[in-house]
């Protein structure tokens, strides 16, 4: 797998992860990750659920994230339309996305896999992750991993988001 490959799929891995766990600490109203949403998502998609619940819950933090940055604003849900016609590709080619029927631990433990903790109790509100370029997109994935699942440990709201050149 190519090295723009691997950014793609860590990118949704971290998507779906972020997405369900903002569904189970109530960060954006919706159940399309949970188990009673993934069982009505499979009447309509019966073969494609998992992608319908990733798209749904998307599109829900996507709204959430903008309303509170702007929607001109770089950040895990939007990103720029390179990268999202790369998501888009992987996505249609049948990635196998994780099933996450797990509690709000299991969550956080599939993110501090993606980017382990480091002690610190992480900023609240947004906060940069740095310019959204190609090259510093594989590292923006620990660190806003380890952003989201810190902020979720602390009951707060950490909204991390890319800088965009002017």
């Amino acid at each position: 797998m190519s090295r723009r490959a691997t950014v793609a799929v860590s990118l949704l891995q971290l998507r779906f992860l972020v997405g369900a766990l903002g569904e189970r600490v109530g960060w954006w109203p919706c159940r399309f990750t949970d188990e009673i949403g993934l069982r009505r998502l499979a009447i309509p998609f019966p073969r494609t659920a998992i992608r319908a619940a990733l798209e749904s819950v998307t599109i829900a933090a996507r709204r959430d994230h903008d309303e509170r940055l702007g929607p001109a604003t770089v950040h895990l849900f939007r990103l720029p339309s390179t990268q999202e016609d790369s998501l888009a590709h992987h996505l249609a080619q049948g990635l196998d996305l994780p099933t996450v029927h797990g509690t709000q631990e299991d969550l956080l433990a599939a993110l501090d896999a993606l980017g382990p903790p480091d002690g610190s109790p992480g900023p609240a509100g947004p906060c940069s992750v740095g310019r959204a370029q190609r090259t510093r997109l594989a590292a923006a994935v620990a660190d806003m991993a380890r952003i989201y699942a810190g902020a979720a440990r602390s009951g707060q709201r950490a909204i991390p988001y890319f800088e965009v050149e002017a």
